[in-house]
């Protein structure tokens, strides 16, 4: 048996080998996960939210985000998971449906660009709608690094996502504000801050904290 651990300790993302995998961010949070294998079983769908705004073009981050998307949508997929892809800056735009051949995924990943303003809202509504329509556990992971458009309105987005069932988790850098990402996630242990260099490796580190096995 597996055990999957995110523990937040200020030095930044740190992963472990072995049966144990850590990620560590802020504040002494840890959270665990027990994990079984389940095959080409489909138990899951992901979303990845991508903020595109346009600091993101700022330094290494939007490329920091492809790879650590890559990275995890490939731990996803062996968690039974298929993994979408929907962007947002000054609007929100849904790239790829959940799928087991990555390849696609990948393409849009690396045509992705950096510009407008931060539209959260709509990139959390565009998630949950296609969401609501799966089977098994459904999870949407956000990155960020800046504050939303409207505080408010992507807060409200994100509480009628959790009344459905769908779990958030929520990694920001730079400018977001911690608190804020905390009450976005589904619990606080799930909105993290990271610093840029390390932000492609919380995003694919994110995919330890994947349930692998049905109401589990």
């Amino acid at each position: 048996m597996r055990k999957d651990i995110m523990s937040e300790t200020g030095k930044g993302i740190e992963i472990t080998k072995g049966d144990e995998r850590v990620i560590n961010s802020q504040n002494g949070i840890t959270i665990r996960h027990e994990a079984k294998p389940v095959g080409d079983e489909i138990i899951g769908y992901a979303y990845l939210v991508i903020d595109c705004s346009l600091s993101m073009s700022e330094g290494e981050k939007i490329d920091q985000v492809k790879n650590g998307a890559k990275r995890f949508t490939i731990e996803a997929k062996t968690k039974g998971y298929l993994v979408g892809l929907i962007t947002f800056n000054s609007s929100a735009t849904h790239l790829c449906e959940p799928q087991k051949e990555i390849s696609a995924l990948y393409r849009h990943l690396e045509s992705m660009g950096a510009w407008g303003s931060t539209n959260m809202t709509d990139a959390i509504l565009l998630a949950t709608e296609n969401l609501i329509k799966k089977n098994g556990v459904r999870v949407m992971v956000i990155a960020t690094d800046g504050m939303p458009d409207n505080q408010f309105t992507a807060l409200e987005a994100a509480q009628e996502t959790k009344k459905n069932g769908i779990e958030i988790i929520v990694i920001g850098t730079d400018d977001a504000n911690q608190d804020f990402l905390k009450k976005l996630a589904s619990s606080a242990g799930l909105g993290f801050k990271v610093s840029r260099t390390q932000l492609g490796q919380a995003v694919a580190s994110a995919a330890k904290m994947l349930l692998s096995k049905r109401g589990g």
